[in-house]
């Protein structure tokens, strides 16, 4: 039965329905082997649960565009919350010990009662001292704020039209704050309330750079305008900051620092989650020679390597490509057969878009120099990266000079291959973040502001 985002008992009633039927064991065998099975050479739990959460934030949270009505925007908003759930649920795995579901559910009432600054509800939930009951009407309490909190934080989804692209990094911080409230109670079989409070201050710091971070991004060569300032205004409203976190994400948004000046002041721990969203949120808009160049500041104060950036253009490029434009751009079988395609390209996974980092990354200048060399191709990739149809001839050539570049760089015969459409979009995707042919930069003709890494 569709969950209600309408009732106040939304997130009660969603948690009810992961629990239902959920079996631990077959759960466990979902889990990818090197992060299922401890090994003494291998991960310790803590690694491992790390990178539970990082696989779980590798997932495209809105289709490009606002959802089409109230059921697509009520499915938009609660799927990011659904991993939230299936996360936590993936956590306790981890660290064992017997399955029982009104445990279970107490256990994530508390966490996220803790994550929202709920702590006397959240630790109302822990079980009884003496008996180890745990109490369904506390349980029910601490769900149904944190579900209020979680609406009014996240709903509609996604960000509004002319603001910031703050929406996915606001996922993001409250993922990752989850499962460090959940992973810390694991340890100690407890909430602490000291660790609580840290990680909650931690999390409105990320938040706080984070909008400085985007407003800067955004306002790079644009000078903000009144309609700007009060839509950014209402995207930090809706992040409910603690006052002085809520004052200072506001100061940092009418008045971003230079990029250099941001990222040398933020806590190193912070610096690769802000250039990480700041990728995102460049593919996300036409790119420009400012905003192109603030990214890179940004990137190259962050001590950021450029192998290490092209490896998380790669990640972003993943997370933002848009199937549809994609095969539509090409030709491909339109719907419902294109579906299957998007699912291959899906079901490749965590594997394949490793082997493009690492093409993409150990090619890097070989790759800039050919595409360059050749230009046309990049203008056609490009092209298809827009969503733009290619003619027959232009998709001929795409392929002809792919064939060509892999005889100059091998390791790029995954993209020529059969199946090699499938990846094409991370290529498209990565490859006009700096070195986009003239023809497609918003100013044509102008020189680019900043060299790809790599490029000497």
């Amino acid at each position: 039965m569709p969950i209600d985002i309408g009732k106040k008992t939304w997130l009660v009633d969603l948690v009810a329905e992961a629990l239902a039927g959920y079996d631990p064991v077959a759960a466990r065998m979902r889990l990818p082997r090197e992060v299922r099975d401890p090994d003494p050479e291998g991960p310790s739990l803590e690694a491992r649960a790390r990178m539970l959460v990082v696989r779980s934030l590798r997932r495209r949270l809105v289709e490009p565009g606002a959802p089409e009505g109230p059921a697509e925007e009520a499915a938009a908003f609660l799927a990011p919350v659904e991993e939230h759930v299936a996360l936590l649920l993936d956590l306790a795995l981890l660290h064992g010990g017997p399955f029982d579901a009104d445990r279970r559910r107490a256990e994530l009432g508390a966490v996220f009662a803790a994550a929202f600054d709920d702590l006397g509800v959240a630790l109302a939930c822990e079980p009884d001292p003496v008996t180890g009951d745990v109490s369904g009407a506390v349980t029910r309490k601490a769900l149904v704020r944190a579900g209020s909190e979680l609406r009014h934080r996240g709903f509609p989804p996604g960000d509004p039209r002319g603001g910031i692209r703050l929406y996915a990094g606001t996922v993001a911080v409250q993922r990752r704050l989850l499962a460090r409230i959940a992973l810390s109670r694991h340890r100690r079989g407890a909430l602490d309330p000291g660790s609580v409070r840290d990680y909650l201050a931690y999390a409105a710091q990320e938040l706080m750079l984070l909008v400085e971070a985007l407003a800067g991004l955004s306002a790079a060569g644009v000078p903000s305008d009144r309609t700007w300032r009060r839509t950014v205004a209402r995207q930090i409203r809706r992040l409910r900051l603690p006052r002085r976190a809520d004052r200072a994400a506001r100061r940092a948004a009418g008045a971003p620092r230079p990029p250099e000046e941001a990222a040398r002041e933020a806590p190193a721990k912070m610096r690769t989650f802000l250039v990480e969203q700041l990728l995102l949120a460049s593919l996300s808009d036409p790119p420009t020679i400012e905003r192109t160049a603030y990214v890179q500041a940004f990137a190259d104060a962050a001590q950021i390597s450029g192998e290490q950036l092209a490896a998380m253009q790669v990640e972003a490029a993943a997370f933002q490509a848009d199937h549809k434009a994609w095969f539509r751009a090409f030709g491909l079988p339109e719907e419902p057969e294109w579906e299957g395609l998007a699912e291959e390209w899906n079901a490749l996974g965590e594997h394949m878009i490793e082997r493009v980092a690492a093409v993409v990354t150990e090619n890097l200048g070989a790759i800039a120099a050919e595409i360059r060399q050749t230009g046309e191709l990049g203008q056609l990739l490009a092209k298809a990266a827009a969503g733009k149809t290619l003619s027959a001839v232009e998709k001929r050539k795409v392929k002809e000079q792919l064939i060509d570049l892999a005889k100059a760089v091998p390791a790029l015969a995954i993209f020529a291959a059969p199946g090699g459409l499938l990846l094409l979009p991370l290529l498209a995707k990565v490859l006009p973040f700096n070195f986009l042919p003239s023809a497609f930069q918003p100013e044509a003709g102008k020189k680019p502001g900043a060299t790809r890494p790599g490029d000497g």
